[in-house]
């Protein structure tokens, strides 16, 4: 089969090599991202690979119809970035990796949130200023003594439900679809509750339409003033604008944001193209009592390969079957 990858990072590379060899197909391997300037690269061959944050354009489909390619699979979870109602329209089928490692986002989760509770960056910053004393003055909160608010119990939710209760603390679900685990009961709470109620706030749910601003400007108000924000999931769950004001009036005690609402491409090639102008990225950055990092929360060496080697497979599915267990459907 001849398969072209689009997005490849550098340490996917390698994974994508040892999968061509071990099962012989032709894999043609790029790191620019699949769009309107690089879809014409796909010309003559049989599926797309692909992994990227930013959107999947109509007329990438319509070039990929063109190109008399009916399949795109993603290494990925998140497809609310993708025009499944063009890739719809123009034959072209996708699939996605639901579940590559839901213990490498869910522990990211609690990673951010032990960060910000025993306010790592404010230390750091002190330090930086060359203020030693100063920075012992930050007394920070126990993870076990909080009351933890998850919003989404799906595969990632409740992995993060067990890691955060291994530590102690109650934890409470939102999720308008509850799933009923009978080897581990979740104590489900309605939204408000849980916005009400909850020290820490941890994200775990689609970026669906349906979904943006869930944390809105009212739902940062309903909040506990020493609540702690934590979203590995997708950028357009958080109203940034609220949220940053939120911080900067002391509504908010902190946040761990690795999925950024303005996610652009300018964002993603920031050290090559050098340009990347968003006040309230830069605000964030400066505030010691937030922990901004790059979408990383899912890089894992064990992600990592499986994402690869699942989507890559999903491929294989498609081409030999015509579908595969993980196809996107349009709602």
């Amino acid at each position: 089969m001849k398969i072209i990858a689009y997005g490849a990072r550098i340490d996917e590379i390698p994974y994508m090599q040892q999968w061509a060899k071990e099962t012989g197909n032709t894999l043609t391997i790029h790191e620019e991202l699949l769009d309107a300037s690089t879809v014409d690269w796909a010309k003559g061959y049989e599926g797309v690979n692909a992994l990227q944050t930013t959107p999947y354009s109509a007329e990438v489909f319509a070039k990929l119809h063109e190109f008399g390619i009916h399949y795109l699979a993603v290494r990925n979870v998140g497809t609310d970035n993708i025009d499944l109602a063009a890739a719809a329209a123009n034959d072209v089928k996708i699939s996605n990796v639901p579940a590559y490692s839901p213990a490498a986002i869910a522990e990211f989760a609690v990673t951010l949130t032990l960060q910000v509770l025993r306010r790592v960056g404010e230390v750091a910053a002190r330090l930086q200023a060359d203020d030693y004393d100063g920075a012992t003055k930050f007394i920070g909160r126990e993870l076990g003594q909080q009351t933890v608010g998850v919003i989404g119990a799906g595969r990632i939710g409740r992995t993060a439900i067990r890691i955060f209760e291994g530590f102690g603390a109650k934890v409470q679900a939102y999720d308008p679809y509850p799933v009923t685990d009978q080897d581990h009961p979740i104590d489900y709470v309605g939204l408000d509750e849980l916005l009400r109620t909850s020290d820490v706030i941890d994200l775990h749910i689609p970026g669906v339409p349906a979904n943006t601003h869930i944390i809105d400007a009212a739902a940062l108000a309903s909040m506990k003033p020493n609540a702690v924000l934590i979203n590995t999931a997708r950028g357009n769950l958080v109203d940034t604008e609220a949220m940053v004001a939120a911080l900067r009036e002391h509504r908010l005690a902190g946040a761990g944001i690795d999925t950024y609402e303005h996610e652009t491409a300018d964002l993603l090639t920031l050290s090559k193209e050098g340009r990347f102008h968003d006040p309230l990225w830069d605000e964030l950055l400066a505030m010691p009592n937030v922990v901004l990092t790059p979408h990383i929360a899912y890089y894992t060496e064990t992600a990592v390969h499986n994402m690869v080697y699942f989507s890559l497979q999903h491929l294989v599915d498609f081409l030999t079957t015509g579908t595969t267990s993980t196809e996107v459907k349009r709602a």
